[in-house]
């Protein structure tokens, strides 16, 4: 069933990414922002099974987004856009360490972080908003929904699905 759900949050993805970067006006931006969106669904799908964040993917999806935008974004002169990936990436990298450091987040999710943020060149201020908004729900879902069924404070909950919708949300929105 999982796979079927995450097939079709994938084409969703997808369909959103290509249409954020035609609202861009680039068509050649739907490549890596595709790329992009498919690998954080995929990663989301296993950390949501296993509660593990794949690193061979997550490297990899990092290394080819990365090359491929900044390709497209250097031929487009884009270097705003450019700028913007690699401090977002660097970001929320940073943000997801410290997250890592001190409140018991898994590393899986510090990567899964960088990549999240190679995506967010183009992101508006509203898209951020509403990520943030809507990771803060989810978050405090999950967190009820788990202390209800018996669990604790300090039962482990799989961030990287919470984490992708964020990132996901702010880049179409």
């Amino acid at each position: 069933m999982l796979q079927i759900v995450g097939a079709g949050v994938g084409a969703l993805v997808g369909a959103a990414t290509t249409l954020a970067a035609l609202r861009m006006g680039s068509a050649w931006l739907a490549a890596p922002l595709v790329l992009w969106g498919a690998a954080l669904v995929a990663a989301s799908c296993c950390d949501a099974v296993s509660q593990r964040v794949p690193t061979a993917l997550v490297r990899q999806a990092i290394i080819t987004t990365g090359v491929l935008l900044t390709c497209v974004l250097s031929f487009r002169g884009d270097w705003d856009g450019l700028l913007m990936s690699v401090v977002a990436a660097a970001a929320a990298g940073s943000v997801a360490l410290l997250c890592w450091r001190f409140a018991d987040v898994g590393f899986g999710d510090v990567r899964l972080a960088v990549l999240g943020g190679l995506g967010l060149g183009h992101a508006t201020h509203r898209g951020l908003l509403i990520a943030v908004i809507a990771m803060a729900l989810v978050v405090s879902m999950q967190a009820t929904i788990t202390v209800r069924r018996g669990g604790s404070l300090k039962t482990p909950i799989a961030f990287g699905p919470i984490l992708s919708v964020g990132f996901l949300i702010a880049a179409v929105s």
